[in-house]
């Protein structure tokens, strides 16, 4: 039992940082912030939020000598390329030329609270809801925000005040179960966490980030079956990105399925980086009787 205990504590971190890092446009809370380190060893994993996804997938910067467009375009390539401390630069300087803009507002609170800059996010979002506090947006990254921070019950309590207001929007609707799903899992709370991913999913049926973050619930519920079906769903979505491939790469490590794990990370990083990375997980998978003797409990 205390084996598993230890494997048990290294893979429900994991998941969580692949939920949280997602709750950054992770349309997940889950996704909300993997590893800041950059280490080789640890990689990223994060739920999905796809929030912190562009609206647009521009293929490089814009060309256009406005400053407001290049840094729009600029910015929007940083997060495609997942580099939030760049984003969170252009954000910065674009809210400080247009400080009535709220999307910049929000989308640098995004680019912070995906880089674990919990305090910074949540300072600027309360400044911006001083002068517009009913503004929907801003009260949803707050909610996310706090969720990310460990303050779970005030972020549920306000995602329950955006979702009274955004009962036609689907989307919204989507992201809002999401975000209290990964809420529910960071309480160790997995089967009211699930229950929230298939609301959200049945105002989505799509919905990347809700089926990557009910995925990771299922692999920290010790469930991996399921974890793997469900990622594979999310995996052909329509919105799907890296995310959700490493995180299913995660799952087959952990079921002991390394091949295809390996050709699945590679597809994101070089053969070395790649074989390091399953090998962090396969530390964990090793121990199959472990994993065994769990589920019969």
């Amino acid at each position: 039992m205390m084996r598993f205990e230890r494997i048990r504590g290294g893979v429900a971190p994991l998941c969580l940082a692949a939920m949280l890092a997602g709750c950054g446009q992770v349309d997940s809370l889950l996704v909300m912030g993997g590893d800041k380190s950059g280490g080789v060893g640890k990689p990223n994993i994060s739920f999905t939020d796809n929030s912190a996804q562009p609206d647009s997938k521009p293929s490089g910067l814009s060309k256009e000598d406005n400053p407001i467009v290049f840094l729009e375009s600029a910015a929007r390539f940083a997060e495609q390329q997942r580099e939030y401390d760049t984003a969170a630069k252009h954000w910065a300087h674009l809210a400080s030329m247009k400080p009535e803009n709220t999307t910049y507002i929000r989308n640098l609170a995004v680019s912070l609270r995906v880089l674990g800059r919990h305090e910074d996010a949540e300072r600027i979002l309360l400044q911006a809801l001083r002068e517009k506090p009913s503004n929907i947006d801003l009260n949803e990254e707050l909610a996310k925000t706090m969720i990310a921070s460990g303050r779970l019950r005030d972020g549920v309590t306000l995602i329950e005040k955006v979702a009274s207001l955004s009962s036609n929007d689907a989307p919204r609707m989507a992201r809002l179960y999401s975000a209290t799903g990964v809420a529910f899992d960071r309480a160790e709370e997995h089967k009211k966490a699930q229950d929230q991913y298939r609301k959200a999913l049945s105002v989505q049926p799509y919905n990347a980030t809700a089926l990557n973050n009910m995925g990771l619930s299922y692999a920290m519920d010790n469930q991996l079956d399921l974890a793997e079906k469900t990622l594979r769903r999310a995996l052909v979505a329509p919105s799907a990105g890296t995310q959700v491939r490493q995180n299913l790469a995660m799952v087959l490590s952990l079921k002991g399925q390394t091949d295809e794990a390996r050709r699945l990370v590679g597809q994101d990083l070089p053969a070395s980086m790649a074989n390091q990375t399953v090998g962090f997980y396969g530390g964990i998978a090793d121990q199959r009787d472990v994993w065994r003797d769990a589920a019969a409990q």
